[in-house]
């Protein structure tokens, strides 16, 4: 690899079908409030920009760009340790995806792409996507306007150049006026020999929760590690029934629940990425965190994980490390091996949590809204 290859480098979005044009009434055309966002370049890395779509009043739009990262120079393998992100204002959420289809052109060629996807460069509705995305998995989650997430020193994800990504943007639309909307990224390269321990990714949901019609309700889990890591950042995604989320310290060998957090967040349109310096939150074998997500359901209907904006989830997301894999050992994958042994690999540093275990949880008393009340909301901070 080389660190010093030139700038940052914009890879814009074609539109292709999915961008719209404002809607004409008789003879007039509604004006389009520009909600278009950019970011200045990283000094060292890559540029995700999609193109601005417009979406119409009172719809809820759910926009799959599928972007390109274009190798700069001979660039095949590259580490990044800050990435950042930028979306119109009312986003929903801008979740990146990765998959399979990521890693086809580097190892099979720009056809391979094209045939798993059905589609090349350009945004879509997410539908257009069929069953895909449902495959895909999230790598960088996002649901504040602009995110920061940056790594413990030492610490980075390994990616690929050429690469193929899917920006799904969740956008609703609750004004009189059509806007117009888009994302960037930005992946903030390091030398690799700056690097001395993989980052792994760790996205762990409740996908069963259920909360019935006019129910105050807390679901929970109790998430384990079976091998010593350190979390680098960690953070929760709920929808608006959410009076708050919650993660609590987990001790396996007590098998006890800390009865304080040391995260929470009341509002679940920001969820705050709370960073931890190198060392500063190691977890032993056995132990854990507890997260929780504190619902108050006031609608006529039960509130389940549907995957839309009507319905509720309860996410732990989190970085740790060491992955189970080295640099030595990644790199070794990427020179040498194949699309096999990179999937393999792949799959130990973009995991859930090892196990979830039955535990007591100290949720067990009040009603959601003063329990959130009782605990102070968590900033997000930067390394």
């Amino acid at each position: 690899m080389r660190a010093g290859i030139g700038l940052g480098v914009v890879a814009s979005v074609l539109g292709c079908g999915a961008v719209e044009e404002p809607t004409s009434k008789g003879d007039k055309i509604d004006e389009v409030v520009d909600l278009t966002v950019s970011l200045p370049p990283p000094e060292s890395g890559y540029q995700l920009l999609t193109e601005p779509v417009i979406v119409e009043p009172g719809t809820e739009r759910f926009l799959c760009s599928v972007v390109q990262v274009t190798p700069q120079a001979d660039e095949f393998l590259f580490w990044v340790d800050r990435l950042e992100s930028m979306t119109s204002d009312e986003t929903h959420h801008m979740n990146v995806y990765f998959g399979e289809f990521s890693f086809l052109e580097a190892f099979l060629g720009p056809e391979a792409t094209l045939a798993a996807l059905g589609v090349g460069p350009g945004t879509y509705d997410c539908e257009v996507l069929g069953g895909l995305m449902e495959l895909a998995v999230p790598f960088f989650p996002s649901q504040r306007t602009n995110q920061r997430i940056t790594m413990p020193e030492g610490v980075a994800v390994p990616m690929l150049a050429p690469m193929t990504l899917v920006m799904e943007h969740h956008y609703l639309n609750l004004g009189e006026v059509p806007v117009r909307v888009n994302a960037a990224l930005n992946l903030e390269r390091t030398p690799v020999e700056d690097v001395t321990d993989v980052a792994s990714l760790v996205f762990d949901a409740i996908s069963d929760l259920s909360v019935p019609s006019q129910t105050a309700k807390v679901e929970n889990r109790t998430c384990v590690f079976d091998r010593e890591v350190d979390v680098a950042l960690v953070s929760t995604h709920t929808h608006q029934w959410a009076e708050c989320a919650s993660i609590n310290h987990y001790d396996g060998a007590r098998d006890v629940v800390e009865e304080a957090p040391f995260f929470v967040n009341k509002y679940w349109h920001v969820p705050p990425i709370l960073h931890f310096e190198r060392g500063a939150f190691s977890v032993a074998p056995g132990d854990g965190v507890h997260y929780a997500c504190h619902y108050d359901n006031t609608t006529t209907r039960d509130l389940v994980d549907d995957g839309t904006a009507d319905g509720e989830m309860c996410v732990f997301a989190a970085v740790v490390y060491p992955a189970p894999v080295s640099v030595a050992e990644v790199e070794e994958v990427i020179g040498t091996g194949g699309l096999p042994e990179l999937l393999a690999m792949m799959g130990d540093v973009v995991t859930a949590c090892d196990r979830q275990v039955e535990t007591s949880t100290p949720w067990s008393g009040p009603p959601p809204d003063e329990a959130c009340e009782a605990y102070v909301q968590t900033d997000s901070n930067e390394l």
